[in-house]
């Protein structure tokens, strides 16, 4: 008996001495008690945004490193918010274990515009810095704010095509898929526009197909871009049914408009591409080069084909009753002989022309 109550006790002891290890385990980690500061850039500082030079640094961040009273690794994340907010919805930017941090000229130009800054015009932008460590319940410490002021320039121009992408598309969320563009304004390829097919959830824009930046896409009744796949993933154009919609981005405001279309549509039997672009004779039309009408949306279509420089129009049902050519009705003119991806919406009479690879 009295070896039982001894093993007992033995047991307990155990016990005991390894809550107090599971005790230590969790221990809560204090930050120091003072505040700890912004070193630069300093409070009130200035910077100018040049579109010309998008990767360039546009601001160098450093800080006092914050002691927890222990070894052990601090994550210090840079946030942004609207000035005057009290950070009421900080923007976090990055994180990083040291105490510096950059930012390139598109990265805090999108921020600012993301933030409510107009384009050219001065405004302010709020920085402070969060430490925190990985322990369990510690508690994160915020660093003495400082104000910038920032001229942010108008949006930021792709450098490629925009590329319809996400759950309304016929590519759904494989960027690989992602090929069909929406169309330039020849005029000012700042505007871009598509009416078509979608079904209900949505889409965003890429610039190149396979790659998940730059992108396009909504922020409330604003286009957020995305440089970099580190940035902020941008939210959805809505559509929140099935059906035919009326699309409009311009991608130096940053702005877009997007309605349902009740407009006319008719279902034609075949699109066909004409023109001395086939032929290089300006006098020889007689030539026909058959699109592929879209299994997603019956009003899209494509063919890759070589042209030579010259005119071309798109043709229905192998006819010149409906026909169509740029913006005025005149014919199509092709300054470079090459292999294109030709694109066709028979709805509003837009096209495309990709240089095929």
């Amino acid at each position: 008996m009295k070896n039982i109550f001894k093993h007992f006790i033995a047991l307990a002891l155990i016990l005991g001495m390894s809550s107090c290890e599971n005790e230590e385990n969790f221990m809560l980690l204090e930050p120091q008690a003072g505040s700890f500061s912004i070193i630069t850039p300093d409070n009130g500082s200035s910077v100018v945004l040049n579109e010309d030079t998008p990767d360039n640094t546009a601001l160098t961040l450093t800080w006092e490193a914050v002691d927890y009273g222990t070894p052990t690794v601090v994550t210090y994340t840079i946030q942004l918010a609207a000035s005057n907010t009290d950070f009421a919805a900080p923007v976090d930017v990055s994180s990083v274990t040291t105490t510096h941090a950059t930012m390139t000229v598109a990265e805090l130009n999108t921020k600012a515009l993301d933030l409510g800054l107009k384009a050219d015009e001065q405004g302010t932008i709020d920085i402070r810095i969060k430490s925190t460590v990985g322990t369990t319940g510690s508690e994160p410490k915020l660093s003495t704010p400082i104000t910038i002021i920032v001229t942010p320039y108008a949006g930021v121009f792709p450098s490629k095509d925009l590329y319809l992408i996400g759950p309304g598309t016929s590519a759904l969320w494989d960027a690989n898929m992602a090929v069909v563009p929406i169309f330039r304004d020849p005029l000012d390829p700042a505007k871009q526009y598509y009416t078509g097919y979608f079904t209900a959830g949505g889409f965003k824009l890429l610039e190149q197909t396979g790659f998940w930046a730059p992108m396009y896409g909504a922020n409330g009744d604003k286009v957020q871009y995305r440089a970099t796949e580190g940035d902020a993933d941008p939210g959805l154009f809505p559509t929140n049914a099935d059906g035919y919609y009326t699309f409009a981005i311009d991608i130096k405001a940053l702005t877009y408009t997007i309605s349902s279309y009740t407009g006319t549509k008719t279902d034609y039997n075949a699109i066909s591409v004409t023109g001395s672009v086939l032929t290089g004779d300006d006098n020889n039309w007689s030539v026909d080069v058959p699109m592929v009408r879209s299994t997603f949306d019956s009003h899209i279509w494509k063919v890759t084909q070589e042209l030579v420089q010259g005119k071309m129009k798109f043709k229905a049902n192998n006819s010149w009753d409906v026909s169509w050519g740029d913006s005025s009705g005149a014919n199509i003119w092709v300054e470079t002989t090459g292999k294109y991806d030709i694109w066709f919406d028979d709805i509003d009479g837009r096209y495309m022309l990709i240089p095929a690879l």
